[in-house]
C-alpha cells in the first residue's frame, strides 16, 4: 500500500499544508495541482518522498510543468490544474482529455471545491483548495489517496 496526499490552490498559504504534511509521515509523496505561488520549493522540501506539481493559472514564476502523466503504483495517473480543461464548466472535457491520455487517475484543482468520482475505469479527484474553499462549508481541504497492492485505489477529501 502507497499513501499520497493531494493539495491544490494553497495560493501562498502553505501553513496549513505543512502542518497535515508533518501529520502524515507514513505519506510516500505529494501531488500538488497548481496555485502555490512562489512556494513550490519549500513544498518539495518538506517530504523525503516524491513530490508531483503542477502549474496553476496564478503559478507565474513556478517551474512546473503545466499537466503530468506518469505510471504509478500500477496505474497510470494524470494531473492537471484544470483551468486549460474548463472544470468550472463542467467535467466533459477533463474526462476526455484524460482518456486520450489512457489514465486511469486523474486529479484537478482550480476549483476550490472538493470532488471525487470512482468508476470501474477511472478515479477523478479534485482535494479541493488547503487555503481558499469554495464549497458551502468553506472549510480547507486535502485530499490523500491510496494505491493498495491489489490495484484498488482508496480515495479521501479530508477536512484541514
Amino acid at each position: 500500500m502507497a499513501k499520497y496526499l493531494v493539495f491544490s490552490d494553497s495560493h501562498s498559504r502553505d501553513e496549513k499544508m505543512l502542518d497535515i504534511i508533518k501529520r502524515h509521515k507514513e505519506a510516500e509523496g505529494i501531488f500538488f495541482l497548481g496555485d502555490i505561488e512562489n512556494y513550490g520549493d519549500r513544498l518539495r522540501n518538506s517530504i523525503p518522498g516524491p513530490v508531483y506539481m503542477v502549474r496553476g493559472n496564478c503559478d507565474w514564476s513556478l517551474d512546473a510543468p503545466d499537466f503530468l502523466v506518469f505510471q504509478l503504483h500500477g496505474h497510470r495517473v494524470a494531473m492537471t490544474h484544470g483551468h486549460r480543461q474548463h472544470v468550472n464548466m463542467g467535467l466533459d472535457t477533463l474526462k476526455y482529455w484524460a482518456q486520450e491520455k489512457e489514465a486511469d487517475v486523474v486529479m484537478y484543482g482550480h476549483t476550490h471545491v472538493p470532488f471525487v468520482e470512482q468508476t470501474s475505469t477511472m478515479t477523478i479527484l479534485n482535494p479541493g483548495s488547503i487555503s481558499r474553499p469554495r464549497q458551502s462549508e468553506h472549510i480547507p481541504t486535502y485530499g490523500v489517496i491510496e494505491f493498495i497492492n491489489n490495484g484498488e485505489i482508496m480515495v479521501e477529501i479530508c477536512k484541514a
